[in-house]
């Protein structure tokens, strides 16, 4: 739980630091631009190899705990997705930027910046699209594997419970051979007093 706590604070200061880039984006302009756009991309590889990491470690937390924790690793998640949206749509806004400085500047640029504008929408809705299966994706593997788990659990139980009954079951019939033996060894003696009784008789 510690380490989870741990990695959960990296992960918000990555995050913050993501969401400060993503804002700078629109505003800059040539090498700075290229600059924020790459700390970016490296902020969200190092976040999304956190939330991997988050993810083992929330795997293996005991059934209890890690109910707990799912609904945090989805907001996590959730929340990545929206800021990579983000991150897109403010290299929307930077083209649009562009497109309306080459419109102060001259018409002879306007086309090669429109189709430019244009080509980043199409991108973007298609990874958000892409985004979106992912994100519908990866909540049915944690719901199936939610499932599979439970399933897992109670047939953990159901095997406790056999084994408990099996044992119970062995005991009778010990108990029953006991028993049994016991009512033998009574009923040698009474046809053993019969017989010394006919004995003394004759």
């Amino acid at each position: 739980m510690e380490l989870l706590q741990d990695y959960e604070q990296q992960y918000g200061e990555l995050t913050a630091e993501i969401t400060t880039k993503i804002h700078a984006i629109p505003n800059l302009s040539g090498q700075s631009r290229k600059s924020a756009i790459n700390d970016a991309e490296r902020l969200f590889e190092e976040a999304k190899e956190l939330l991997e990491q988050m993810d083992l470690e929330v795997r293996d937390f005991p059934s209890n705990s890690r109910q707990t924790a799912m609904p945090r690793m989805r907001s996590y998640n959730e929340e990545m997705s929206r800021l990579q949206k983000d991150f897109r749509r403010s290299q929307v806004q930077m083209a649009d930027a562009v497109q309306g400085r080459d419109e102060l500047l001259g018409p002879d640029d306007t086309p090669h910046s429109e189709d430019q504008r244009e080509r980043l929408l199409q991108n973007t809705e298609r990874m958000d699209k892409t985004t979106n299966r992912l994100e519908e994706g990866y909540r049915m593997t944690l719901e199936t594997e939610e499932i599979g788990r439970g399933i897992m659990d109670n047939l953990h139980r159901d095997r406790e419970t056999i084994t408990r009954a099996r044992d119970r079951l062995r005991g009778v019939d010990e108990d029953l051979g006991k028993s049994g033996r016991i009512l033998n060894g009574m009923v040698r003696r009474v046809y053993q007093n019969r017989v010394i009784l006919t004995i003394v008789g004759i």
